[in-house]
């Protein structure tokens, strides 16, 4: 089978092809989509609806201004994939002004100097999630119920509601933390929904397990020694609020799974994933959620090609590579 390369990160080679890539994650992260509307109705349309549109044309102007490529060449769908996932990651009041903010800094600064669809080093949905919670932190504080947007007005895309800060769940069901019934993000909510992505993709072979589980595994083992940094009380409940009302398992499968960012190995991806697990634990009592979540995954990614490295160096080629070599 010839492998079309073009589209693929330097340092990570395999036979899947990346409009293949993204247009199963982009499949993959309907259950969400539609969950979300149903939840937080046209508001929630609109959001994704403008980030993913929003994507696709400054990814396309960037490539008309940089020449670098033209026509069919250059609609690969990873512009909606970003966008999506951006969108997705947004609370249901944010508005327009701070979502086009982490898209266009996505776009333009994460992904299209670094030379455009699958050439990326870092995730840029992640970056670019991550750069107006840094930036902009009173515009991703938009939380309210899905009951609150019955009456739209479109004015709130453009003026901001009063900032409200994100609610404690300590109240919440576990049959509400499995299906979403609870205000969050737009997309991270709704954990049966991830899951059906999350099989999806792995059906489909466009996901490496490695770091998404054991990165799973280590918030869950760690948990109780996260809450003696904090001072706090170890409780399973509380454990399971954070780990399925954070947004850790939809950033651990759709950032940590990504084929394009993460390590490509087994043993690098393991390691990966418990670094970050490590990593998200210890700056959780001292940054905001969002940032002790996607900060080390961007962490992570900088490092995928020197884990890779020497994962493959230690081994001495002694175990076959999972990766397809490039000829």
């Amino acid at each position: 089978m010839s492998v079309d390369n073009r589209h693929l990160a330097p340092f990570i080679h395999t036979e899947k092809s990346a409009p293949y890539i993204y247009m199963t994650f982009l499949a993959a992260l309907v259950p969400c989509v539609v969950y979300a509307m149903f939840y937080y109705g046209l508001r929630a349309a609109v959001l994704i609806l403008f980030c993913m549109t929003t994507f696709v044309l400054s990814d396309y102007l960037c490539m008309k201004v940089t020449h670098r490529r033209t026509g069919g060449d250059y609609f690969d769908f990873s512009s909606l994939v970003e966008g999506l996932l951006i969108a997705l990651m947004l609370p249901p009041d944010t508005t327009l002004i701070t979502a086009a903010t982490a898209v266009l800094f996505a776009s333009v600064i994460t992904k299209q100097i670094f030379g455009g669809a699958g050439s990326n080093i870092i995730n840029p949905a992640c970056a670019g999630r991550l750069f107006i919670e840094l930036v902009w932190p009173s515009g991703t504080k938009g939380y309210c119920f899905g009951e609150d947007n019955s009456i739209f007005s479109f004015m709130t895309l453009i003026v901001q509601k009063e900032p409200a800060a994100l609610p404690s769940y300590s109240h919440v069901s576990f049959s509400e933390l499995l299906t979403g019934n609870y205000p969050g993000l737009l997309g991270t909510t709704c954990f049966i929904c991830i899951m059906v992505g999350a099989l999806f993709l792995t059906l489909k072979g466009t996901i490496r397990l490695y770091s998404p589980v054991t990165y799973i595994v280590t918030l869950i083992a760690l948990y109780p020694v996260s809450m003696l940094i904090e001072t706090r009380s170890f409780s399973f409940e509380g454990m399971m609020i954070y780990v399925l009302s954070s947004g850790a398992v939809f950033v651990a499968v759709f950032f940590l799974g990504d084929l394009t960012t993460m390590p490509s190995r087994f043993a690098s991806g393991v390691f990966a994933g418990v670094v970050c697990g490590v990593l998200t634990l210890i700056t959780k009592p001292f940054l905001s959620p969002m940032v002790s979540l996607l900060a080390p995954v961007l962490a992570v990614n900088f490092l995928s090609f020197v884990l890779d490295f020497f994962s493959k160096t230690l081994t001495r080629r002694q175990v076959r590579s999972r990766e397809v070599d490039v000829s």
